[in-house]
C-alpha cells in the first residue's frame, strides 16, 4: 500500500468514525453542561473588561473596537487549549497597544487529546507508512469542527455578558464587533454594537432592498420602531432585532438563522416558512405569532454541527395563542418560564419540549 492509498485507508476506517464519535460525545456534554460553561465564559469576559478599564484608566487603551476570540492551531499539538481574547481599537491589528487574555476552551478541545493517543496506535499496523506527523496534520485540519463549539457558546452568552456592568463601563468606539475564529485568519462576528442610533426609515429602506447578491446580515438592529415591515424570501441571518418595536411585521420563507429578537414586540408577527435555526426569541412578546411551516433544521455535514448547536430559544417569551403548526425540526426548542395558553403545537413535539404541568394543560395540541 502506498502512501496516499494508506491515508486514504487510515482516514475512513479510523480517524473519521473516531471523530464522528468523540463530536457526538462533545455535543451531548455541551447540551448537558451549557449553563456552566456559560457561567465561566461569563467570569472570564468581566476579567477581560476590568483589564480593558484598568488600561483606559491609566491611557494605555484608545476606546474599543474590536474583541477578539481567537483559536492557535499550532499550540494544540502541545496540548494547550487556551484562546487568546484580545482588546482592539478600530485600527484592529495595527493597535500595538497589548491588552490580551486568555480563555480556557480545553472542554472543547479535550477529545482531541483522546483522539491523538488513539491514532497513534492505530498507525502502527500500517507499517510505517503512516507517521505522527501525519496524525498531527488531520487532527490539526479537524479544529474548526471542534472551535464551532466554542463560537456557539460565546454566542449564546453574548447578550448576557454584554450587559454586565464591567462590559458597560469601559470606553467604546462608534462601533464595536466582538468576533471569534482562527488567530489572524478568518473570523466571524457575534456581536456588533453602535453606539450611533440608527434610523428606522433607513434601516426598513435597507431590509426591502437586500438582495441575494447584497445580503443584510451579522448587522445590529435593536432598539428600532419597524412596526407593519413586509419582508419575502430575505436572508437576514445573525441580525440583532432585540427590543424593537416589529408589531404585525411579516417575515415570509426568510433566512433567519441565528437571528436574536429577545424582548422585542412581534405580537401578531408571521415567520411562515422562515429559517429559524439557532433563532433566539427570549423575553419576547409573539402573542398570535404565526411560526406555521417555519423550520429549525440544523446543519450536519461531514462534522459541520453549525448552525444548529444553540436550539431554538423562546424563554419568558408572551407564545399566547401562537401557531407552530407544521413546523419541523423543533426537537431542540426551549420554553422555561413562557406562557404558552392556547398556543397550537403539534402533538409530536409532547416528548421532546421540556414543559411545566401548566404549559402542558394551557397549549392547544394538534395532530
Amino acid at each position: 500500500m502506498d502512501k496516499q492509498a494508506a491515508l486514504y485507508h487510515f482516514k475512513e476506517h479510523h480517524f473519521t468514525p473516531l471523530l464522528d464519535i468523540q463530536l457526538d460525545r462533545l455535543e451531548a456534554m455541551f447540551d448537558r453542561y451549557q449553563a456552566q460553561l456559560i457561567s465561566d465564559f461569563k467570569e472570564s469576559f468581566r476579567n477581560l473588561c476590568i483589564h480593558i478599564l484598568s488600561m483606559q484608566q491609566q491611557g494605555q487603551k484608545e476606546p474599543i473596537g474590536y474583541i477578539h476570540y481567537s483559536f492557535l492551531r499550532t499550540q494544540m499539538l502541545e496540548q494547550s487549549y487556551l484562546y487568546m481574547v484580545e482588546a482592539y481599537s478600530t485600527e484592529w491589528y495595527e493597535d500595538d497597544s497589548d491588552c490580551k487574555l486568555t480563555y480556557d476552551a480545553s472542554w472543547a478541545y479535550a477529545p482531541m487529546s483522546i483522539m491523538l493517543e488513539a491514532l497513534e496506535k492505530e498507525r502502527k499496523i500500517y507499517m510505517g507508512t503512516i507517521t505522527s506527523v501525519d496524525v498531527e496534520r488531520l487532527m490539526l485540519e479537524s479544529a474548526p469542527l471542534f472551535h464551532q463549539f466554542v463560537s456557539s457558546l460565546l454566542r449564546l452568552g453574548m447578550t448576557e455578558v454584554v450587559q454586565m456592568p464591567e462590559y458597560l463601563a469601559i470606553h467604546k468606539a462608534d462601533r464595536v464587533a466582538i468576533r471569534t475564529g482562527e488567530y489572524k485568519d478568518i473570523s466571524e462576528n457575534l456581536y456588533v454594537e453602535d453606539q450611533e442610533a440608527l434610523l428606522a426609515d433607513h434601516v426598513r429602506e435597507q431590509l426591502i432592498h437586500s438582495s441575494e447578491e447584497e445580503p443584510y446580515v451579522y448587522e445590529n438592529l435593536k432598539r428600532l420602531s419597524l412596526p407593519h415591515l413586509h419582508l419575502m424570501q430575505k436572508d437576514l441571518r445573525y441580525n440583532d432585532f432585540s427590543h424593537s418595536d416589529l408589531r404585525e411585521s411579516q417575515f415570509h420563507t426568510c433566512i433567519l438563522i441565528g437571528s436574536m429578537w429577545q424582548r422585542s414586540n412581534l405580537a401578531g408577527g408571521s415567520f411562515q416558512g422562515c429559517l429559524l435555526t439557532d433563532a433566539d426569541f427570549r423575553y419576547s412578546n409573539l402573542r398570535d405569532a404565526n411560526f406555521s411551516n417555519a423550520s429549525g433544521q440544523p446543519y450536519r455535514e461531514h462534522g459541520v454541527r453549525v448552525p444548529g448547536l444553540c436550539g431554538l430559544h423562546f424563554e419568558h417569551a408572551i407564545l399566547d395563542g401562537a401557531d407552530f403548526t407544521d413546523v419541523h425540526s423543533f426537537e431542540h426548542a426551549y420554553f422555561d418560564g413562557a406562557s404558552m395558553q392556547g398556543t397550537l403545537v403539534p402533538q409530536k413535539y409532547y416528548q421532546h419540549w421540556k414543559l411545566s404541568e401548566a404549559q402542558l394543560q394551557s397549549i392547544v395540541w394538534t395532530e
